[in-house]
């Protein structure tokens, strides 16, 4: 395995699936990129480093959490503030945010989208929805949480669990202030994006099931 770290460019990203998209706009992310990151992956030994994160015993999985569809602004009528919502975007990714009431979210994204310099902060549902009317809400009320493994290792804020709508909140407003536990805010596609920190404010694991999907996909 290559010891070589590599750093991903959210922003050269973001370029690089724009023009891709300009060209083959109804084919899916994963196709188009697919050979390439395959390629980078097996070369680089990222895709062993990132498959034990996402793996990891330390981060277990949550099954059972319901995506419900919602479609325009007026939806937010139904949520609660600390509600994790997402949004598929037409390039086959989804975009994840914590609804902050007053049809607000709190995301990781850039200023002008979801790709360039983002970083996580408050802004309007309409930021969030980018164009698009439907999204959907993460019901996690039948969600199961594997206790399986050992947690005594673990510190308390890591141990599975699934927060309140108001912890979630609190959470989530924590990391744009004082950011007392910690998260990570420098963007990262692969280890630390957009759903990373929803999910993490919900549950307190740091996970990405659309990059696991990804690279299980790609790595098979």
């Amino acid at each position: 395995m290559s010891d070589k770290s590599i750093s991903l460019n959210a922003s050269d990203v973001g370029r690089m699936i724009e023009k891709a998209a300009a060209v083959l706009p109804n084919t899916p992310i994963g196709e188009l990129v697919g050979d390439a990151a395959r390629t980078v992956l097996e070369q680089t030994g990222l895709g062993d480093k990132v498959n034990k994160l996402i793996s990891s015993e330390s981060a277990p999985n949550i099954d059972g959490a319901v995506a419900m569809p919602m479609s325009g602004e007026q939806s937010c009528d139904m949520l609660y503030p600390g509600d994790i919502i997402g949004i598929k975007r037409p390039l086959g990714y989804e975009h994840f945010a914590v609804y902050a009431g007053n049809r607000r979210v709190i995301h990781f994204a850039a200023e002008n989208g979801d790709f360039g310099d983002p970083y996580i902060h408050e802004a309007p549902m309409s930021d969030f929805l980018d164009g698009q009317s439907d999204f959907f809400v993460l019901d996690f009320s039948c969600a199961h949480l594997d206790t399986s493994f050992d947690t005594a290792s673990l510190p308390n804020d890591a141990l599975p669990r699934i927060y309140s709508a108001e912890e979630t909140l609190r959470r989530a407003r924590s990391v744009t202030g004082l950011n007392e536990h910690g998260f990570n805010t420098r963007y990262d596609l692969v280890s630390n994006n957009c759903e990373h920190f929803a999910i993490w404010c919900k549950t307190g694991q740091i996970r990405s099931y659309q990059v696991g999907r990804f690279l299980d996909g790609i790595l098979r």
